[in-house]
């Protein structure tokens, strides 16, 4: 990257993954600066050199708007917004079909919201800049209890490889990353119990000094180190990569 200032914009910056890549990016001096953009406001301080904007960026208006205030120039971009609306915006009768309002609104909120926003934004990112995408090991696997979750994600890989290539020429790298099992708003609608035990079950690689593969699960900071390392220098040679952070989840997970 350049010698000057180089910014940071996280979208729905302010869940766990977001925070905890908005710390890492300031800590590492991977940016001078983070902006924060969600639709909720941050529930803590933001560290030194974040700052905060509220916005929806599934409403044109709010994203044109935002767009309008945001430096002419950044230096990295990281797509977190996704996930699953809770509720959903239609009642799910049978998980493996989900209404199609449902399925359009999943869709919107990791793929389409991701183009978007992206799509606004490219010609701001500059030489040697990167993008990073959050997607899912859902996107590699079969996931019956949320098909358009994993399809919604694949896409989003797909369509990341894409821009790989076409902001190449302007030195531009594009990465995504696949969280496994990480404790977070989406799993705290479901529960503890489930996601321990699934964890247990799924998670194989067991970490150094702990005594089982629970007692240290994935963390969100695991997933913004990874982050931090594709947006840096020292990934300046990797484009149109999609990297597992699971430890290894998705060689061992059955398809539930």
């Amino acid at each position: 990257m350049s010698s000057e200032a180089t910014t940071a914009l996280i979208t729905g910056g302010c869940g766990a993954i977001g925070r905890a890549v908005v710390e890492t990016l300031l800590r590492k001096g991977t940016v001078d600066s983070a902006i924060v953009v969600d639709v909720e406001k941050p529930t803590a301080d933001l560290p030194e050199g974040a700052r905060f904007h509220r916005c929806d960026l599934g409403n044109p208006e709010e994203l044109t708007a935002i767009v309008g205030e945001l430096p002419s120039e950044l230096s990295v971009l990281v797509n977190i917004i996704g996930g699953e609306r809770k509720p959903p915006v239609a009642e799910v009768a049978e998980t493996a079909w989900p209404p199609p309002a449902v399925w359009d609104d999943i869709f919107e909120l990791n793929a389409a919201m991701v183009y978007r926003v992206t799509a606004a934004l490219s010609d701001r990112l500059i030489p040697g800049g990167a993008v990073c995408n959050v997607s899912s090991i859902a996107a590699i696997m079969p996931w019956v209890i949320s098909p358009a979750y994993g399809a919604a994600k694949a896409a989003l890989e797909h369509w990341s490889n894409s821009l790989a290539v076409q902001l190449a020429d302007r030195a531009v790298r594009v990465n995504t990353v696949r969280p496994g099992f990480v404790w977070s708003r989406q799993w705290e609608a479901v529960s503890r119990e489930e996601f321990d035990r699934v964890v247990a079950d799924r998670v194989p690689l067991r970490q150094a000094g702990s005594p089982t593969r629970t007692g240290r699960e994935q963390t969100p900071e695991d997933v913004a180190s990874v982050i931090a390392f594709l947006c840096s220098p020292d990934a300046s040679h990797l484009t149109g990569q999609s990297i597992n952070v699971d430890g290894g989840a998705a060689l061992v997970r059955a398809a539930r």
